[in-house]
């Protein structure tokens, strides 16, 4: 049977040429593209791509293994994703009935014809005097299209060498500052990564077509489209390339969004005939800043909104709105879905107002969401498709680490011994006694006193600066502390007296080494904790990689490595 079952996967293997076979289902070289990009997946070698494979292969075994275990049903998890999908309904409601309106059905099918081509395009910029580069020639802008129509003519006059003959005029003409280094060429160009009027004319060319001058915001461009290919996105399904349509074409309205979605929150309000009550508003300000000012005492700056909240008298009514009263429970709870770290922050009647309409008007998103059908759109299932895949793949590595074996005190014990000789052998120190003044005559006199037999510890208990209530006693030090100080002080031999020692702070020293020091290893009950941490990192580690390798085995993972 076992044997069956691989020859069924082979099969599949000779009939569909897919990339990966995993829990008998297949996935082609076109959902790596989808995963991270064609473009990026190109410039990389075997070596990364294998990686990016065992990565795509892994994050989609950790969801199969997630489900199966059943951990999208414990408490905490579930209602991350309940809150993460509420979030995501919130956001596609706003792209669906605020953001899709602006954007014409005109740009949309042009982008949909365009977007799945890809060129090879190089280009020669004439620029005038009030341009937007750097440094804008003397020209006017007539004469930047007088020159630019004759560039594009002698160029549309020539027959042979057309790459050539572009890169030596583009390198003659071109104002584009980068002209010495690609000598006009632009690499491959997907539809929405240019400014519009230079894609219009570029996706209009032929292979081996030049334009006529096309103005933008830098000047006039000569373009030339040396090749055409199918981009990334030709492989699409129609539904996907549907989204990714989107995306491109929403990238022309960006400037008009924000007003437009104030437009859209004002008519909100209107329909659901929303007010507050300023009563209650001014009780919760007036605990917000008592609050504010209690953590200003304290040195605290973390202010809890929601136990503020909760502080407030529970029947009190803060909003009506859709013939409905909301108190201050229903607002807590509603503050609990957003993480605290985006909490507003509020110093007045009017920021307050303004925290409390986001938590509305959030609510309010995600039943015009449902009322319109935004729950089930393409563009809502995918993304919770990721955000599923994301948190589940996040929350398996959690669990596999938290599942990780703890080391006992034998592993400690045996990871000190292999260890000790390289991690807790302590270097060789060496112990002195310094005389530290601020006079160079002074620590010449006193060098004086001492080559005539004065007591070193007297000395320095009655003229150093270093511990003169020990005689200058230093602790012991290893090699590479207290710069000149410290080299002299490995070079003597215990009981030798150094010379006068000027310091990097202008002061002088006068030593005695008291006793070089072996190196002695540093106690196991001083390293254990640290070593116990070591462990078990290292067991968690072991736990991730040994438990996503399980999952190829469990679920029959097979990579045709001759697809790429």
């Amino acid at each position: 049977m076992k044997y069956a079952i691989y020859l069924i996967y082979f099969l599949q293997f000779l009939l569909s040429n897919p990339l990966i076979i995993m829990n008998s289902q297949a996935y082609t070289i076109e959902d790596i593209y989808k995963e991270y990009g064609k473009k990026e997946w190109e410039g990389t070698n075997k070596a990364q791509q294998k990686e990016l494979i065992n990565d795509f292969i892994n994050r989609r075994l950790a969801v199969i293994e997630s489900e199966y275990i059943g951990l999208q049903n414990k408490p905490d998890i579930a209602k991350k994703l309940y809150d993460r999908k509420q979030l995501a309904l919130i956001n596609i409601t706003y792209e669906e009935l605020v953001a899709k309106p602006l954007i014409s059905k005109a740009l949309l099918i042009k982008t949909k014809q365009n977007i799945i081509e890809e060129r090879l395009l190089h280009h020669i910029l004439i620029s005038y005097n009030t341009a937007r580069i750097q440094t804008p020639p003397e020209r006017n802008k007539e004469e930047a299209l007088t020159l630019a129509q004759k560039i594009s003519n002698e160029l549309n006059n020539l027959k042979n060498n057309l790459k050539d003959t572009f890169a030596e005029y583009a390198i003659k003409y071109s104002e584009d500052p980068t002209v010495f280094q690609n000598e006009g060429q632009l690499d491959w160009i997907t539809w929405g990564r240019t400014v519009p009027s230079f894609q219009n004319t570029a996706f209009t060319l032929e292979e081996g077509e030049f334009s006529l001058p096309t103005l933008t915001d830098f000047g006039y461009h000569i373009i030339y489209c040396e090749k055409i290919r199918p981009s990334e996105y030709s492989a699409l399904n129609n539904e996907e390339l549907e989204n990714i349509v989107y995306s491109i074409s929403r990238n022309t309205i960006t400037n008009q969004l924000k007003s437009e979605a104030a437009k859209y929150d004002s008519l909100q309000f209107i329909k659901y005939n929303m007010y507050y009550n300023e009563n209650v508003l001014e009780i919760i300000l007036e605990k917000i800043t008592e609050q504010i000012n209690k953590n200003k005492i304290s040195g605290q700056y973390k202010l809890d909104l929601i136990s503020l909240f909760e502080e407030t008298p529970k029947m009190s009514m803060i909003a009506t709105f859709d013939n409905k009263m909301y108190g201050v429970k229903w607002f807590a709870e509603r503050l609990r879905m957003i993480p605290s770290g985006r909490h507003p922050q509020i110093n007045d009647l009017e920021s307050l107002k303004q925290a409390l309409n986001i938590i509305v008007l959030q609510y309010l998103a995600i039943q015009e969401g449902v009322e319109n059908n935004v729950h089930n759109s393409s563009l809502y299932t995918q993304q919770i498709n990721q955000i599923e895949q994301t948190l589940l793949y996040d929350q398996y590595l959690k669990w596999m680490v938290n599942n990780a074996s703890n080391p006992d005190s034998t592993d400690i014990v045996k990871y000190y011994e292999n260890n000790k000789n390289k991690k807790y052998l302590e270097d060789k120190k060496v112990s002195v006694r310094e005389i530290k003044v601020l006079k160079k005559n002074i620590a010449d006199s006193l060098f004086l006193e001492l080559k005539y037999g004065a007591d070193f510890n007297q000395i320095a208990a009655k003229y150093s600066k270093t511990n003169p209530n020990n005689g200058g006693l230093i602790p012991p030090f290893e090699e590479g502390k207290y710069n000149k100080m410290g080299q002299i002080a490995f070079q003597l031999q215990p009981g030798n007296i150094s010379e006068v020692i000027k310091n990097l702070d202008r002061s002088y020293s006068i030593i005695r080494v008291e006793e070089l020091i072996d190196p002695e290893y540093i106690p196991l009950n001083k390293m254990y904790n640290r070593i116990e941490s070591i462990l078990k990192r290292e067991n968690q580690r072991l736990a991730k990689e040994l438990g996503l390798k399980s999952l190829h085995k469990k679920y029959n993972v097979i990579i045709n490595e001759e697809v790429f």
